[in-house]
């Protein structure tokens, strides 16, 4: 038995024709090596956990088939946990698959859980984090340069006359939110006449719904918005389509994340690419590599650089459109 044992793990101590023959019985009997023995023997069940906040947002679909696909070569199987930002689901779902012998965790989610997963994990070699950073300086983490994005894709705006830009920000304990914030202000501070007008919202795509008509109401709604995420812009494409204002003549629209939504004729979407695929697969490669080596060196930081996506949502906007509503051109604007 462990000479089946070895040729089906692939040992290398095992001769050619033993192993031919092994393969030879196993075909003819129909024989399926069993994962829990399997796991009994190596101590690991080669099963990993994907935390991400909303499977809805395009972002975590890209991500996720970019971690199995990752995850797969390797004979792991990866659990896909939507724990919506609250805490208490990812408590749940960590504890269950614990229990299940769980290998290790691709944490991609905004929530306000590290503390508890950490503290279920015990070893931070078993976690990595994605999509934002960890507080914690023990855990390994693969970004992207969220706040040098923001300050491109801001500069490109300015670059085209903007002055009054809309941000429709993230929820503040969310640091990936904060970092593209704080680049969308920081490039703002740079042209002395621009006017940063912010809103917040909850990376949800209502949330872009409602800062489009909050500003149009006022009257004081800017010629060109970016969004905290892809999902956002389109809730603003669809708000400023229902007031009659065109992307990008009335109003230029950019978004964050280079999800392939956003390169869809209808979208056209100048967006911030983090690069999704590259992301989950690195983060695969630096867990399975903790997992395998209990003498690392320390936690892994990888920030990956982003690229600006020019597309027809900004191009040809109208950078004056509210001095022209203002004028009188606003009924027809804001209908």
């Amino acid at each position: 038995m462990s000479t089946v044992s070895r040729v089906v793990r692939d040992h290398p101590d095992v001769g050619e024709q033993t192993r031919a023959r092994v393969h030879e019985a196993i075909d003819r009997l129909g024989y399926r090596p069993s994962p829990i023995a399997r796991a009994l023997v190596s101590g690991q069940t080669r099963l990993l956990a994907l935390l991400v906040s909303d499977i809805a947002n395009p972002f975590y679909p890209q991500l996720a088939k970019s971690v199995e696909q990752a995850a797969k070569r390797d004979d792991y199987t990866v659990i896909i946990c939507n724990t919506e930002d609250r805490t208490a689901e990812t408590r749940r779902y960590v504890e269950r698959l614990l229990r299940q012998g769980l290998d290790g965790v691709i944490h991609a989610s905004a929530a306000r859980d590290e503390k508890v997963l950490l503290s279920l994990i015990e070893d931070p070699r078993r976690v990595v984090f994605t999509n934002r950073r960890p507080t914690s300086d023990a855990v390994s983490y693969v970004v992207s340069d969220n706040r040098g994005g923001a300050i491109e894709l801001t500069r490109h705006l300015l670059s085209l006359e903007h002055r009054r830009i809309g941000f429709i920000g993230g929820p503040s304990f969310a640091r990936n939110a904060t970092e593209r914030l704080d680049g969308f202000t920081a490039a703002m501070a740079e042209v002395p006449d621009a006017v940063p007008l912010i809103a917040q919202g909850d990376f949800a795509v209502d949330d872009g719904g409602r800062a489009v008509h909050a500003w149009m109401d006022a009257m004081s709604g800017p010629s060109a918005i970016i969004a905290i995420n892809d999902s956002v812009a389109l809730g603003a494409l669809e708000a400023l389509t229902a007031r009659g204002l065109r992307v990008p003549r009335d109003v230029a629209l950019a978004g964050f994340d280079g999800v392939q939504l956003a390169a869809s004729r209808v979208f056209d979407l100048t967006t911030v690419d983090q690069h999704i695929d590259q992301m989950g697969r690195l983060a695969v490669r630096i867990l399975l590599r903790q997992l395998a080596d209990s003498a690392s060196d320390g936690p892994t930081r990888e920030v990956l650089p982003t690229e600006l996506l020019l597309r027809g949502s900004t191009e040809g906007a109208a950078a004056d459109w509210p001095a022209a509503r203002e004028a009188g051109a606003g009924a027809t604007l804001a209908r």
